[in-house]
Formats: structure tokens, sequence, C-alpha cells
């Protein structure tokens, strides 16, 4: 079978944009998508759809098209592997992913991915209503109204508002206003043990800051599933194991070794049968500020001029 189009939107693709199909599992990156993992039924499934709706001028009804083209941009945008696209997920698997619905949630998901993003830091953007509508779970037209929407609510504010040929608006740099800062920074979740959140952890490697302020945004995001609070921990978790060995300078060697296997034993990292399995979110809560304030505690111990 040759592969010559995205299944989702309908791109073009070219070759060295096919990252590997093997095992029946199809991946590639598309700009407007990030990184795609479909099965080969449902890629070919989803392909033949396609052509339905070309036929009508328009896509056809049979899939939520939007929304996989979301979930797999905002996957991309955490860092994180998309999930695999699957007949069993194109009928039924999406519903359980955590997406907004109504344009308000909508709206308030893209100002809150540009907060984040560093408009937070008075970052610019460049917004394209062709490219980057899965970023809002929209098509383009919508995408532009929200776009509108957050500049009519003093939100953000842009250069210039650009048409581009028949279809589609670029906004040139795009930027958070103060109100929109404000907006954004009351939508942020009240957090249990907000202080510690809050605070800003440094280890002395600029690396190592970023994937915990990374872990924090990731675990605390507007529509965090749970998959990201999972991966926020396994974050945390890899950044704690290089102090393995110095946390016992300031902890008992036992003690520190119970912690690990404390931590091991819940399927964050390991995939075994003698793992506990994370079914309810305040087991992942539990995890991470003890991962969190065991790197809180180890540095400000690390950095302490002396003991008491």
């Amino acid at each position: 079978m040759e592969f010559t189009n995205d299944c989702i939107l309908g791109y073009a693709l070219t070759p060295d944009e096919f990252s590997s199909v093997d095992g029946g599992t199809i991946k590639y990156f598309v700009k407007s998508l990030g990184n795609v993992c479909v099965t080969m039924p449902a890629y070919t499934e989803l392909l033949n759809d396609l052509k339905v709706g070309a036929d009508n001028d328009n896509y056809s009804d049979a899939f939520p098209r939007h929304l996989l083209a979301g979930i797999a941009r905002n996957a991309y945008e955490r860092q994180q592997e998309p999930p695999l696209f699957d007949s069993s997920f194109l009928r039924e698997g999406y519903k359980q992913e955590k997406v907004p619905a109504t344009f308000k949630e909508k709206s308030n998901h893209l100002l809150m991915y540009l907060y984040s993003q560093g408009g937070n830091e008075n970052k610019k953007f460049e917004l394209n209503s062709t490219r980057d509508f899965p970023l809002a779970y929209t098509d383009t037209n919508e995408f532009e109204r929200l776009v509108d929407g957050l500049y009519k609510a003093g939100h953000i504010r842009y250069s210039k508002r650009h048409q581009m040929g028949r279809v589609g608006l670029l906004f040139m740099s795009v930027e958070l206003t103060a109100r929109g800062i404000d907006e954004a920074e009351k939508q942020l979740p009240v957090m249990p043990l907000v202080s510690l959140v809050e605070q800003q952890i440094k280890t002395g490697d600029a690396a190592t800051d970023e994937r915990i302020n990374h872990a924090k945004s990731l675990f605390w995001g507007p529509y965090a599933t749970a998959h990201d609070k999972r991966s926020a921990c396994e974050t945390l978790s890899y950044v704690l194991e290089p102090f393995r060995d110095d946390l016992a300078s300031f902890f008992s060697t036992s003690d520190v070794s119970d912690f690990f296997q404390l931590v091991n034993r819940f399927d964050i990292r390991h995939n075994k049968s003698t793992t506990t399995n994370l079914v309810y979110e305040e087991q992942l809560e539990w995890i991470y500020y003890t991962l969190l304030n065991t790197i809180n505690t180890y540095v400000k111990l690390k950095n302490s001029p002396t003991p008491l």
C-alpha cells in the first residue's frame, strides 16, 4: 500500500514524513498535527472516509476528525507520545479524553496554551488558522472566532491580521495582555500544598530545572489527563534518580532504599505484575507531591550552609 496522505485531515505527505510503517502501525509527522500513530486498518478506514467527504466537498460525519486532530496536536505540544488511533479509539476511546467542548472552554484552552508556552513572559506568537486550529480542537473558522474573541475581550493583541488567499487568517505578533495574563492565572487550578508547587526549585542544572517545571505545568494543566499526570510523576522520578546516592548524605541508606521501593511499587516507570495499578487521581497526587517534596527538600539541604 502506498502512503501519500495524512488520514485525519487529508494533508499530502512526503515519504520522509513517515517515521515508520511496522507491525501494522503507521507513524508519521505533520506540522499541524504533530506525531500521529495509527493502525493500518484505522488508517485505511479514515482515508476511505475522507474520499467520501471529498465527493461531498466536505468531511463526512463518520469520525470526530477535529477532536482527533486536537488530541494529536496537544499531545505533541505537551511533548508526549500520541495515543494509538485504532478502530476502537476512533469510535469510543476518544470519548475518554479530557478535551474542551464549548466555545468558552476552547477559548480558555487557547488562552492557557499561550500562557503556558511563554505568554506569561511576553513571548509573541504567530497563529495560522489553517495550521494551528487543532490547538483548540476546532476547525479553521471556529479557531479564527476564538482568536477574535480573545482579542475583543482584551486578553490578547496582535500586530496584523492577514488574509491568506481564499481560506485562512494569519495573526502576527500575538501576545497576551496584562488582562489576559490575569485571566489565565485566575484559571490555574486551586492546589493543595500550593506553596510547594509555586516554589522555584534550583538544582544548579538548567536542564533539570526545566524538567521539574515541565512536570509541574503538565500535572496542573487546565485539561490535564491521567496520562499527563502519570507523565509528570515519571519525569520527577527520573529527575530524582541521579540524586539517589547523594540522598544518603542526609537520610539513612535504608530510608532512601525504602523510599525508592515505595515509588517503584507503583506503575510509574515499571510495568510488572508486582506493581500497584494507579487507578485514582488521588494516588497520582500523592506520588507527585512525594517526589516533588523530596526533590525540594534535597536541594534545600544540599544548599544549606550549616546543619542545625
